[in-house]
């Protein structure tokens, strides 16, 4: 009986096709729209959910995404988030976190329709989404539109004037756009691409490159540091020493140059200091780096008291609190532990940090890579992403799903069965009018 039902609901293989084109489709939207705006994105994933849902023969298209070790690698770092709910009181936190964590379970739903061809589509995806964010931070900056942006009672976005990220916070506005560089920057040095193509995109990393230099944050300057220096390395490997030597150089003169032309830079050097040494001399943690240094040392004495299975998936944040003492009580104004290795040893203890890094050694030692360009894209994408859990956060809209849909068309290599074409003026009609269409379904939520 369910089988017979089944059967005549189950859609044909033409159509099956049809909708792992659709889907493909959109998620080229999705990598747009993840640097501008979350709600917009959600409400697209739900319709690729939907398509997906809709197109059946599930274990069809989900099992070769099962035996991928890197999406396993993802499902038990998952899992071990689940597992931590046996063991917390702070419900409604883990239940937080856990919803945060999900973006973990997109891979295996993106392999399931991704289409190899679809995936320089969706870099460049992302990389325009990154310069139409960079775009308006340059237009509020120099006073040509407003920092607020109001359509009737709904906002299009907020930032403050004088370091303008309109849809994110800084942080996640720098990653974004030094990911974007990174991309581009690979691109010119190691496809190969025309003279003038080339030239666009240096153009375009220059472009991006000054606007990273006029907002604050220290991790955004460390993260570009690194990257580049891994990006050259990766791509010059043959002349290794010179490779080296070459990057140090370069790395110190950019590093000038942006100390001594940028008062951001500048200050926040300046800043850092200042506040290290009044930790490290004073036992004076109320700074900004200060706190989160202070919360770190509390973490570590609840980490050794818990140090397998950590204190559950809700109650880190309580746990540490009650260790603060009157004089460091400041620290109360920390809402998260600012280091994502400190926060999972905390959680889950040595067994979730080892989680983290299997997903790591399954990225790194992979063997299936469609080309020496995936591999090296994502090591160099994965060793940004673990800077940035030194001071920064994993879970959250931005960096998560990034990292996701990256990892999910860097190792992808199915050829599906549906009728691809190149990008054309009808097809950026298309993808014009369904962004446009998120967009107000997602700023009118």
């Amino acid at each position: 009986m369910i089988n017979t039902i089944v059967n005549k609901i189950r859609p044909s293989i033409e159509v099956e096709n049809k909708l792992t084109l659709w889907m493909n489709h959109l998620l080229v939207i999705y990598a747009f729209l993840i640097p501008i705006h979350n709600k917009s994105k959600s409400s697209l994933f739900v319709v690729i959910l939907i398509l997906f849902l809709y197109r059946m023969n599930f274990w069809k298209y989900l099992k070769e995404a099962f035996s991928n070790k890197i999406v396993q690698a993802l499902l038990l770092f998952y899992f071990i988030h689940l597992f931590g709910f046996i063991y917390t009181d702070n419900i409604d936190f883990a239940k937080d976190t856990i919803d945060k964590a999900k973006y973990l379970l997109f891979p295996l739903l993106f392999l399931s329709f991704l289409d190899k061809r679809f995936t320089f589509r969706i870099s460049i995806a992302f990389i325009l989404g990154a310069l139409l964010s960079v775009l308006i931070s340059y237009l509020i900056y120099l006073n040509f539109i407003p920092n607020i942006l109001l359509i009737g009672e709904y906002e299009i976005y907020h930032a403050v004037s004088s370091s303008p990220t309109p849809f994110f916070k800084h942080l996640d506005h720098k990653i974004g756009i030094i990911i974007a560089v990174l991309l581009l920057l690979y691109y010119v040095l190691n496809l190969n691409l025309s003279r003038n193509k080339k030239y666009f995109f240096i153009f375009l990393i220059i472009y991006m490159s000054i606007n990273t230099i006029f907002l604050g944050g220290r991790t955004g300057y460390i993260l570009f540091i690194i990257t580049l220096f891994t990006l050259f390395v990766l791509s010059y490997k043959k002349n290794l020493i010179k490779t080296i030597l070459f990057s140090f150089l370069f790395i110190v003169s950019l590093s000038t140059i942006s100390y001594n032309f940028s008062s951001t830079v500048k200050s926040e050097v300046s800043l850092t200091i200042k506040s290290l040494k009044k930790v490290f001399y004073d036992n004076n943690f109320n700074s900004s780096i200060g706190k989160r240094l202070g919360f770190t040392k509390y973490s570590i004495d609840l980490i050794s008291e818990n140090p397998f299975l950590g204190v559950g998936t809700g109650d880190y944040m309580d746990e540490v609190r009650s260790l603060f003492s009157e004089k460091h009580s400041y620290l109360n104004v920390i809402s998260q532990p600012h280091n994502v290795y400190i926060k999972l040893l905390l959680q889950f203890g040595i067994i979730g940090l080892l989680s983290l890094f299997l997903i790591f050694y399954r990225i790194f030692t992979y063997k299936e890579y469609e080309s020496i360009h995936n591999r090296n894209i994502m090591i160099i994408l994965t060793i940004g992403i673990m800077i940035i859990m030194l001071p920064g956060k994993f879970f959250g809209v931005f960096v998560l799903p990034m990292y996701m849909v990256f990892t999910s068309i860097m190792i992808t290599k199915d050829v599906r069965q549906i009728e691809y074409s190149h990008v054309n003026l009808k097809s950026l009609m298309y993808y014009s009018f369904f962004t446009l269409l998120f967009l107000t379904i997602g700023i009118t939520k």
